[in-house]
């Protein structure tokens, strides 16, 4: 994608006056739209694009070129059309979309939220690149070279979140993510891993809440869940301290195989021969090939 993006780049000089799409208004509509195109959001509040916002490109030679005005280039308009859906929302929906975040998110996060830097957001209007709030003159070749991600792969859970959020859809879609973040590049994955972990903090919420038989079990699962951060960050140790804490006789057949999962890849990430062939019979198919690609991303 970095290469296609860059020969597009180059034709940036003189090409201000083309028509290009306008950005979006309606922040509803344009999560519709990116769920349909498999993109994330591009957002911004409304009044902050009223402000100059100078970016930073690069041309096939490398070389930076400087645009004073992020809103006001049709070209660079056209492209992130090309990965993104573009959307300058109303300040009259801050109240609201505040409302649904102030007790359940971090400090850094909701200063994110309130700035008026680029937001990308998931079609259910989760932040994304929450380790990089681009400030004036920031490098937009590297921001969309990094977090241009098609969200195909995430389709399935993420409508479903979208249509009725619960503990079934913000789990599956958490595990989904920490999935996803194995697959996308080193430079966003601690972003894709951190939106994993909150989509598990939102079953966390529902559980509380909902009738759902067997609590404790379903808790464990999300406690499980949880520790494929560390793996993914090849933290193994922290893994297996965790694993230590738990009692065995609590974990349910439903469980079985998440926690061998987690046993097996802490040992093949540890080196631990021995261990890893103790368990890697107790592990699915599916989660012996997930293991190896979390091998393969911490070689």
């Amino acid at each position: 994608m970095k290469k296609i993006l860059l020969i597009i780049i180059i034709t940036l000089i003189g090409t201000n006056s083309s028509v290009a799409q306008e950005w979006m208004t309606s922040l509803d509509a344009a999560k519709r739209i990116a769920l349909i195109q498999d993109k994330l959001l591009f957002m911004v509040w409304e009044d902050a694009a009223t402000i100059p916002y100078p970016v930073i490109v690069n041309d096939t030679a490398g070389n930076e070129l400087v645009f004073e005005d992020l809103f006001d280039h049709q070209e660079i308009n056209r492209i992130l059309w090309e990965y993104f859906v573009p959307v300058k929302v109303s300040e009259n929906l801050y109240a609201e979309l505040f409302d649904d975040i102030k007790d359940i998110r971090s400090k850094t996060y909701i200063e994110q939220f309130e700035d008026d830097n680029i937001k990308i957001m998931d079609v259910n209007g989760m932040i994304v690149n929450t380790s990089n709030s681009p400030e004036a003159f920031f490098n937009l070749t590297e921001f969309i070279t990094n977090y241009a991600i098609n969200t195909a792969y995430l389709k399935s859970e993420l409508d479903n979140y979208s249509q009725r959020p619960d503990f079934n859809s913000a789990y599956r879609l958490a595990s989904k993510y920490f999935d996803y973040a194995i697959l996308v590049g080193k430079d966003v994955r601690a972003d894709v891993i951190q939106v994993a972990s909150m989509y598990l903090d939102n079953a966390d919420r529902f559980l509380l809440t909902s009738g759902l038989q067997d609590k404790a079990h379903l808790s464990r699962k999300i406690e499980l869940l949880r520790l494929s951060e560390y793996l993914i960050q090849d933290k193994p140790r922290k893994v297996l301290r965790a694993l230590k804490k738990l009692d065995l006789s609590e974990i349910d057949a439903s469980n079985q195989d998440l926690l061998s999962f987690l046993y097996y890849t802490a040992y093949v990430l540890n080196k631990d021969k021995k261990n890893a062939e103790a368990w890697k019979s107790k592990v699915s198919s599916v989660n012996l090939k997930r293991a190896e690609l979390i091998r393969n991303i911490n070689l």
